[in-house]
């Protein structure tokens, strides 16, 4: 089966949920994945305390990207100027740029990273995460006059008090629906089957149902 490669980057923006998007690609595909990240000390998932030993890779800036093609690898990049990205985007098979919306300013430089991708790889996934529904609204809206339908993928994941929890207690979406039923039930309205979506737009299997 060919190997497939996954880019999490939203240019040099942070808090955009991007770690925590790659942790639950990394914990919940059926198929193993490698863990690739430039950047260590911003994460906010604890990497090196909940990737498996083997997975994670640490590329330091002005390093070389040692790749197996044989490896289904996440790179989770970003957070910081890296002339390597670029070499990156061109690499993997898909490109997800998370936006958790925050102003206007951030939107305008995620359209201009979306671009400056879209030059490398035409497979972008723009998700929506975390944001609130006018605001939601208001990307979905601006993106859709910036962009042709057919040239992004735009989806979505509910603003909701779990997604600060997954990085706080370093868990998915789906490791805290199986503790609580009450979390599960709650999960499972929306949050659950959108990142389900995910992983169906990029026609990867889940190891939970």
């Amino acid at each position: 089966m060919t190997s497939k490669n996954i880019l999490i980057n939203n240019g040099n923006l942070g808090r955009m949920g991007k770690t925590t998007l790659a942790y639950t690609l990394y914990k919940t595909a059926k198929e193993p994945f490698k863990y690739v990240t430039n950047d260590l000390e911003n994460a906010s998932i604890k990497l090196k305390n909940n990737i498996a030993e083997g997975d994670l890779t640490y590329v330091p800036s002005g390093t070389e990207i040692d790749i197996n093609p044989k490896d289904n690898i996440i790179f989770d990049f970003g957070g910081k100027p890296d002339a390597r990205l670029l070499e990156v985007a061109e690499y993997v098979d898909f490109i997800i740029v998370p936006i958790a919306y925050q102003s206007n300013s951030e939107l305008q430089l995620t359209i201009k990273n979306i671009n400056a991708l879209m030059d490398k790889n035409k497979n972008i996934i723009v998700i929506i995460n975390n944001t609130e529904l006018a605001d939601t609204k208001l990307v979905k809206t601006t993106l859709a006059v910036v962009f042709e339908e057919e040239d992004i993928t735009i989806l979505e994941i509910n603003h909701s008090k779990f997604m600060r929890r997954l990085a706080n207690e370093n868990k998915t979406v789906f490791e805290v629906a199986m503790l609580n039923k009450g979390d599960a039930t709650r999960l499972n309205r929306k949050i659950i089957p959108q990142f389900k979506e995910l992983f169906k737009t990029l026609d990867i299997k889940l190891k939970v149902k």
